[in-house]
């Protein structure tokens, strides 16, 4: 059964497996970026557990571990708000990101559906999410839970869609 968990101390081997994973495939992993936060899964439960209540990097957000039963598939970071100066110009309420084995099978989609539920929770009306231009298969999950283009814009050197979902 998919569903989205609160990292735990005892998450720490599938979490481990999955980094390990995602390294493998990718240099500089990037989404979400407090996914890679640390230099222990100890210390990254403390960064997240700090972001929750009182961030000291940018805004409040909770990440949460996207899960098929015990395996990690992916996380997702939910931002309380954008009220920082630089997230009001390119920053996005909803980060995710699934292991390379999980890609190219509709997770995201599964994925970004019950991050919208936790949105809810944080009576956040409207949600501003973006994808890399030349990350297809983002934007169309994006567009696929209703996503409205707005424009584009660069992101980290990048070309990216900025769209928003109302909740």
């Amino acid at each position: 059964m998919l569903h989205l968990s609160f990292p735990n101390i005892s998450h720490k081997a599938e979490y481990l497996s999955m980094i390990a994973e995602w390294k493998a495939f990718e240099t500089t992993p990037t989404s979400p970026g407090r996914l890679f936060a640390g230099e222990s899964y100890e210390e990254f439960l403390s960064i997240i557990e700090q972001d929750v209540i009182n961030s000291l990097r940018w805004v409040n957000s909770t990440l949460y571990f996207f899960m098929e039963d015990e395996m990690i598939l992916g996380a997702i970071q939910i931002r309380h708000n954008l009220n920082h100066p630089h997230l009001r110009d390119w920053g996005w309420h909803i980060w995710y990101g699934l292991r390379p084995s999980a890609r190219g099978k509709w997770l995201a989609k599964e994925m970004l559906k019950l991050g919208l539920i936790e949105v809810r929770k944080l009576w956040i009306e409207k949600v501003m999410i973006g994808a890399n231009d030349d990350n297809q298969a983002s934007w169309k999950t994006i567009e696929s839970c209703g996503g409205i283009f707005e424009k584009f814009t660069l992101h980290e050197w990048k070309k990216s869609r900025i769209y928003w979902i109302t909740i």
